[in-house]
């Protein structure tokens, strides 16, 4: 009997595996900032060239892959023409992916991705492996990356902000605190949809000082806080409720355990905590295992099933009251404070 795979399944399967390829393309077309420089319209790689520093060839071919990855139109042999798929990457314009494209492709994800076999067979990030430290001292080791990194979870927290700012009502806290909460893009929307709301930014130092001017250009310096800290500490502020966008499925059980037990140290009596995360379904197939599979490599963490956060909470002193999925794929995870 011929075993010979349909020749379709094995080109199906070839892009697949090459599909790394495109994101190289994507990544280095955000950090040459190509976006930017085609969105007042058409220019040739030979105009491009010089202004990005980089070779005319080799930005030709580079540009050239780009229109296979949909990022461009090639209106004449070396003119190209920025489409709306690529007009995502410019930099400053809502929901940019300009820095997810660099940061996913910087060292601090890519060298880990490229040895995921050794988190498969051990159980264990290969991260410290890679990189000689974990991700969170990484960034901190090199704060040009880390930036990118900031600017990337601020993009993706505006895609969730205003969802969260409907689905809970928030007019009866003093305050709200954002624990990890980055540039303050999910707080700011909070306090605006609630104006009588005061907000604590509380992240690590040199997230805090990166976050300043993006607070102060939201116009909220009067009404938001920034406290400096580690979650793993007893140094977290005393708030009526408290935001976790996208901090649990950073950590495994025991790191997760010890940040909720902090938070629950500092909570008063009856306080909320709002935990934003992707919630994985329980045996169905679904996009999420992709993305639980990323915080595994890249920083021994997991995506949770809505059984398992309950438990998480449960053994942390919070009481689990309800789980609102939204649109945009992230679920609210509201609990109580026992």
């Amino acid at each position: 009997m011929d075993q010979t795979p349909p020749p379709n399944l094995s080109q199906q399967l070839l892009e697949h595996i090459s599909s790394y390829w495109i994101s190289q393309v994507i990544g280095v077309v955000a950090r040459l900032r190509l976006a930017d420089l085609l969105a007042s319209g058409p220019l040739s790689s030979e105009a491009l060239a010089p202004q990005v520093g980089a070779h005319p060839d080799g930005l030709y071919r580079l540009m050239r892959a780009g229109v296979v990855a949909g990022l461009f139109t090639q209106e004449h042999p070396s003119t190209f023409t920025l489409t709306p798929l690529g007009a995502c990457l410019r930099s400053e314009v809502p929901g940019s992916m300009h820095d997810m494209a660099i940061m996913q492709t910087s060292p601090g994800h890519w060298l880990p991705w490229g040895d995921l076999v050794t988190a498969v067979r051990t159980g264990r990030a290969p991260v410290r492996k890679v990189l000689g430290t974990d991700l969170w001292e990484h960034y901190q080791k090199n704060p040009e990356e880390a930036a990118h990194f900031d600017r990337a979870m601020g993009s993706f927290s505006s895609f969730v902000a205003a969802e969260v700012a409907r689905l809970h009502d928030f007019s009866p806290y003093a305050r709200v605190a954002d624990v990890g909460g980055s540039q303050g893009v999910l707080l700011a929307a909070v306090l605006r949809a609630h104006p009588s709301c005061r907000g604590i930014l509380f992240d690590l130092p040199h997230v805090i000082d990166g976050a300043r001017a993006q607070v102060e250009a939201e116009g909220l310096g009067q009404r938001m806080e920034l406290v400096a800290g580690s979650f793993f500490e007893p140094v977290i502020p005393t708030a009526e409720a408290y935001l976790l966008k996208h901090i649990l499925h950073d950590w495994d059980d025991a790191s997760s355990t010890s940040i909720l037990r902090q938070l629950h140290r500092a909570a008063p009596p009856g306080a909320r905590l709002l935990v934003v995360e992707m919630v994985m379904p329980d045996g169905e197939p679904s996009r999420t295992a992709l993305i639980d599979l990323n915080m595994f490599v890249v920083a021994d963490g997991r995506e949770r099933t809505a059984r398992e956060y309950e438990a998480l909470l449960a053994s942390t002193g919070w009481a689990l009251e309800r789980t609102t999925p939204s649109p945009s794929g992230v679920s609210l995870i509201e609990a109580r404070k026992l």
